[in-house]
């Protein structure tokens, strides 16, 4: 099997598993939001920011390396899991010591408790990063997908079990250990190794150096995210803080269906064909050609129907919320491209380089919210965006490098799909128009088939050649006839 016919059935795992978990967890979650009420639902969101960013530098830092490295021994995973191990370990016991004080920061007393009894799953899952790290560089993510609904099929009937007998907000408590336990598990019966004490200090040095440049990548995109929401809030005020995070959760759940196979799947996938001597840049220019006609007509048509989205989904009171969600759409675009090359250099083992262009994009992001912070909410959605855009030309220049190869190719690969997409929302938008007066769902679903018979018809006009594309990676290679 090719490395590019991996790639392709990685990725339909990874989606296939995306979709359904986040399907599965919108159920328990109306369930159980039903159940509980918004009250304890604002308590745990309280307890969960922190307890999210934690978990978020556990699971993929250290254990990276091990993606990265191209032989990786024994003394390299005992490395990454020993290191791993002890970084859950203290920020676990961080979040246990904090807890009150952030208990008191929020005057609600049971917050210390929530984030006391859910530190525990920062730890389980620092235990688990090198069993993933193994599964992914095995391209085993049929593991990787089940693994993922089985936890969120046990936590959700943990949960709500629980919420049915009357413990009242420990259900979210157990709903999460529960999930992340079965992850655990699954795991770890996947995977043939075991941790042992048999490592050495340059393998020590080696895995923390890159885990330590993994880290601050990671604490830069969480940076990133959160701080339009910090800026509005002290700005703006909390309606406008509302709009923008409903606008942001929708693109940010999108992007994860679309963006997390990809960057998952290519990470390993890049090194591999450089482990057996190939170009990884060739492979990087074929996805990326691939995602354009994925990624392009998804986000585009999403900025097109914001407003109908938004009136059928939540109701009048968030069409406010619609410029800011066509925006914040075209973030959703640049995420399914960039993290692709992002996985590119991490795969080369050059993580330090793709982490000052995160924190640069911090910084530019900052000074331009704060510059257009008068002109109002979608003028900071806007400024976001767009520091994301004016550094994006520095992560070609660096994928090029890595990939010696010519930087054009890749930022022309997409202007097909880029003008496609263009008649497609102009249809789309003719379409919204000439169905004014009908029942919106009617309205909606006629616009979304619109824009998915117009794009398809200009594919098999104008880039037939991404079909045949996407068909050479999905055909299982012919074995060898020996003479």
């Amino acid at each position: 099997m090719t490395v590019g016919h991996k790639f392709i059935k990685g990725v339909a795992w990874m989606a296939a598993g995306g979709w359904t978990e986040q399907a599965i967890n919108f159920v328990v979650f109306v369930t159980m939001a039903a159940l509980l009420g918004p009250e304890r639902y604002g308590l745990l969101s309280m307890a969960a920011v922190f307890i999210v960013l934690a978990e978020a530098l556990v699971r993929e830092s250290v254990s990276e390396y091990l993606i990265a490295v191209h032989d990786p021994k024994p003394e390299d995973y005992n490395a990454a899991f020993w290191l791993t191990a002890g970084l859950g370990l203290v920020l676990a016991v961080l979040l246990w010591a904090a807890s009150e004080g952030i208990a008191a920061v929020y005057r609600q007393e049971v917050v210390a408790g929530l984030i006391r009894g859910l530190s525990v799953t920062v730890l389980l899952i620092a235990f688990t990063a090198v069993p993933v790290a193994i599964l992914r560089r095995e391209f085993n993510f049929r593991v990787l997908s089940l693994r993922a609904i089985a936890g969120v099929i046990v936590g959700g009937a943990v949960g709500i079990g629980m919420a049915l007998t009357g413990w009242e907000i420990w259900s979210f408590v157990g709903q999460w250990i529960a999930m992340i336990t079965t992850n655990v598990v699954m795991a770890w019966t996947a995977v043939e190794w075991r941790p042992g004490l048999q490592t050495t200090r340059i393998h020590l040095r080696r895995a923390g150096t890159f885990g330590v440049q993994v880290l601050g990548l990671r604490m830069a995109e969480l940076a990133a995210v959160q701080m339009p929401t910090v800026l509005i809030g002290a700005t703006l005020g909390p309606v406008a803080t509302g709009f923008y995070s409903v606008s942001w959760r929708l693109v940010e759940t999108l992007s994860f269906l679309i963006s997390t196979p990809l960057r998952m799947v290519s990470q390993p996938a890049f090194a591999a064909v450089t482990r057996e001597g190939g170009r990884a840049g060739d492979l990087l220019l074929d996805i990326a050609r691939l995602t354009g006609v994925i990624a392009f007509p998804f986000f585009i048509g999403l900025a097109v129907v914001a407003e109908p989205v938004l009136l059928l989904f939540f109701g009048e009171k968030w069409l406010r919320a619609a410029p800011v969600l066509s925006v914040m759409a075209f973030l959703g675009l640049y995420f399914s491209i960039a993290m692709v090359q992002q996985s590119f250099c991490l795969a080369a083992g050059k993580a330090w380089e793709i982490t000052v262009l995160t924190w640069s994009n911090v910084v530019l992001a900052a000074v331009l919210m704060l510059l257009v912070r008068h002109w109002g909410l979608v003028a900071i959605t806007g400024a976001f965006v767009a520091a994301h855009y004016i550094l994006w030309i520095f992560r070609y220049r660096l994928v090029a490098r890595l990939g010696d190869m010519p930087v054009m190719p890749l930022l022309t690969c997409n202007i097909l799909p880029a003008l496609a997409t263009g008649v497609m929302a102009g249809a789309v938008i003719v379409t919204h128009r000439a169905l004014a007066g009908t029942p919106l769902v009617v309205d909606v679903a006629l616009c979304i088939l619109t824009g998915v018979a117009a794009f398809a018809a200009l594919t098999l006009m104008f880039m037939r050649d991404r079909l045949r594309l996407f068909l050479s990676y999905a055909r299982p290679a012919a074995p060898e006839v020996s003479a």
